[in-house]
């Protein structure tokens, strides 16, 4: 991939994590939250790709990604479903 397009990538995580902070205050919304530090982490996780010469999408730092998102997913579903049963007890 291109520099040009790598920056894009970090560029682009880093305005999501922002838009979903904003959102997650907004509307006040837990899961929003837990996004936000996701992008947060892709928008690193890319910047350290791109910037230190590291391939951090390869071996054992590929397998440490896809663990994490994994997490991060769990958590997303999670806290989606606890929103929504606490939104239908009201």
């Amino acid at each position: 991939m291109t520099d040009f397009m790598q920056t894009i990538y970090v560029i682009l995580w880093g305005v999501l994590a922002l838009l979903t902070f904003a959102v997650g205050i907004k509307q006040k919304a837990p899961y929003a939250f837990i996004i936000s530090a996701c992008f947060v982490f892709m928008a690193v996780w890319y910047a350290l790709d791109a910037y230190s010469g590291i391939y951090m999408f390869a071996g054992t730092f590929g397998i440490v990604y896809k663990v994490v998102l994994g997490i991060f997913l769990v958590l997303i579903v999670g806290a989606y479903i606890l929103s929504r049963r606490r939104g239908n007890k009201k």
